[in-house]
């Protein structure tokens, strides 16, 4: 998106073994004069939603830098067509959970990927369904989020015979119910709405190994906001400083 971009999931996990309180960084003490931020993102769990610990992934991430940095931060979850609509016309200062998308560049400035997660397809169990690449695809009926962004070629390809879905919990439930031959979206979106979402579909439908992008879990700042630059820069620096001092990796942990 995205509306579905990282350390690997597993490898922050494994690194995360090593759990430790980061001291407070040079940026903690001396940044203090910074605005106030708005954050928006909308329900992608595990990288945003309402009730997820500190509201997900990308939320969490993105208002511990901002205020490590000095930032006053408000964060909020809004409909991911709201959130593009304000986004355009300046209503909102920063949007995560997004992939690289060089349209929404035109009008956001991206910081640095936090994250990193591929994108795969799900298909009913025991199905026989086979995706290997691109030119497989057009032999199925495909769930997909309703302005969600995957992967360019697919995305613009109008000769897919494409269903239109809310949520990518629905779209898995489509295909368990075999209504629609696959669906797709984040690795890490799937397993939450397989594992926590909804439990009964785990023996129903299965992740195809393929994998149709790769991307990196992104904040991006409006291009409205004169100190954009400004925000982005500091962003950058102190994911970087919570990159070498392991806190990005504690942080993380909390999200397994």
């Amino acid at each position: 998106m995205r509306g579905i971009m990282r350390i690997s999931w597993l490898l922050a996990i494994i690194a995360s073994v090593t759990v430790f309180a980061a001291p407070p960084s040079a940026s903690d003490q001396t940044n203090t004069d910074r605005p106030a931020v708005q954050v928006v993102a909308d329900e992608w769990p595990p990288f945003s939603g309402e009730s997820l610990p500190g509201r997900g992934i990308s939320v969490d991430v993105i208002s511990t830098v901002l205020r490590r940095a000095g930032y006053t931060v408000e964060a909020d979850i809004v409909p991911w067509a709201r959130i593009m609509a304000g986004a355009r016309s300046g209503e909102y200062d920063i949007v995560g959970s997004l992939f690289f998308d060089p349209e929404i560049d035109g009008y956001m400035a991206y910081s640095a990927p936090f994250y990193q997660t591929s994108v795969k397809f799900v298909r009913r169990s025991a199905a026989e369904h086979r995706v290997e690449g691109m030119e497989d695809l057009a032999a199925y009926s495909i769930a997909v989020g309703d302005g969600f962004l995957y992967e360019k070629r697919f995305d613009r390809a109008s000769d897919l015979d494409k269903v239109v879905v809310g949520t990518t919990l629905q779209g898995i439930q489509m295909v368990a119910a075999g209504r629609v031959d696959l669906t797709l979206d984040s690795e890490e979106v799937i397993a939450h709405a397989i594992r926590v979402q909804d439990r009964s579909l785990q023996n129903r439908v299965e992740v195809l190994p393929f994998v149709l992008a790769t991307h990196g879990v992104h904040m991006a700042v409006s291009r409205s906001r004169p100190d954009h630059p400004q925000i982005v820069a500091d962003f950058n620096r102190v994911l970087g400083e919570m990159q070498a001092d392991g806190s990005l990796n504690a942080l993380l942990a909390k999200h397994r």
